[in-house]
């Protein structure tokens, strides 16, 4: 629903408005997609403007102090979320799972770690699930949105370390539970072109305001879950800063039609100043335009398999290309380089020592995009 502000902005722009940009589920990621990214570095300054029509936002030339891949994978049969429809593995190696549903891509529950209990994979549902982009998507739209999601970790589970820094908090508790809640509100504040590393886009500007407030909560047997953050902030100040409610984060997203990846992502702090600024490889090409997916064909046998699994390749252009396989929680267990002959290739890998279990395999060209990402059963 439109705010009155929203609303009061439509109308005042009446007269551009059939000029703006539209985006539809085109933007949406999908299973075999890779978004290609750059990282700024931290003192980088640019000039975001004020939100409006008819913008012309120049960035100039940006260098990159880092890339790094995002990669849309199909859901493990064996995933904590049933509804899932897709994966995306994170900077920070947790897995995003994402439904789609009434045109929202949403996301729906994580897998990773927490902050202060690194050892431990855990999983945490959203409630509700949160759209992450939205179809249609125009100028003046706004959107509110209130999640938390909460993990439940018995203490018996709880790793070593944690016992001998928390010992006497930990007296009695039968489990710990840890909660995230979010508070976000999502205004597409301007439109026009953005210039950077001297290509022009035509974009759309959503302005994202999140204020997190994380929670620790101990379950004694007598009295039911306890909040504990401000007791834990105070034994350990190195986590002071992650507990508690966060100052409040803003993030520009700057969307273009045809283009998977944000143009840029930039978030800044309470002042203005930014924090971090992400932005698309000029050189790379998503699946949308990506010939090899068309091309190549990949045949896997036997599947699932125990001691080695054949990889036969076909429809290869000259050059190098690695095979990657990573665990449900997107963590790499293998990797290959391999060269094709005559557009074809084949690749041997020893699975012997892999665990049971669900793996995703993908092959990936010199340049970094993916041919495809499918998955791999080891078993037997």
């Amino acid at each position: 629903m439109l705010k009155p502000y929203a609303l009061f902005v439509l109308l005042l722009a009446g007269a551009v408005l059939p000029g703006q940009i539209v985006l539809t589920d085109a933007y949406f990621p999908v299973v075999g997609d890779t978004l290609r990214y750059s990282r700024a570095a931290a003192d980088v300054s640019v000039d975001l403007l004020t939100g409006g029509a008819n913008r012309v936002w120049d960035f100039g030339t940006i260098a990159s102090i880092g890339d790094f891949n995002v990669v849309a994978a199909p859901v493990p049969a064996d995933a904590p979320f049933p509804g899932a429809e897709l994966i995306l593995e994170t900077e920070t190696n947790e897995v995003a799972y994402y439904s789609v549903v009434n045109g929202n891509f949403s996301l729906v529950g994580i897998s990773g770690v927490v902050d202060f209990l690194p050892t431990m994979d855990l999983s945490a549902p959203l409630n509700p699930a949160r759209p992450e982009r939205r179809a249609p998507l125009t100028f003046g739209e706004s959107f509110t949105t209130s999640t938390i999601n909460r993990i439940a970790v018995s203490t018996d589970s709880l790793p070593t370390p944690i016992f001998e820094e928390f010992g006497p908090l930990l007296t009695g508790v039968d489990s710990v539970r840890i909660s995230s809640s979010s508070e976000r509100q999502d205004f597409v504040d301007g439109y026009g072109t953005l210039t950077i590393n001297g290509q022009t886009y035509t974009v759309l500007r959503e302005r994202r305001t999140e204020v997190m407030d994380n929670r620790v909560e101990a379950r004694l047997s007598i009295i039911g879950y306890t909040d504990i953050t401000g007791t834990l902030a105070s034994a350990a100040p190195d986590l002071a800063d992650f507990l508690g409610r966060q100052p409040a984060q803003t993030t520009y997203y700057y969307w273009a039609a045809g283009e998977k990846e944000a143009i840029a992502t930039v978030a800044v702090d309470g002042s203005g100043n930014i924090t971090g600024l992400t932005f698309i490889r000029g050189d790379a090409t998503n699946s949308v335009g990506e010939p090899f997916l068309r091309q190549a064909s990949v045949k896997l046998y036997p599947n699932p398999a125990s001691r080695e699994a054949t990889f036969e390749l076909e429809g290869l252009d000259p050059g190098t290309y690695t095979l990657r396989v990573v665990n449900v929680l997107g963590r790499q267990v293998s990797s290959e380089t391999f060269f094709p002959t005559a557009g074809t290739a084949r690749v041997d890998l020893d699975v012997s020592r892999l665990p049971r279990g669900t793996y995703l395999y993908s092959v990936t060209n010199e340049r970094g995009r993916t041919l495809t990402t499918q998955r791999l059963l080891v078993g037997g």
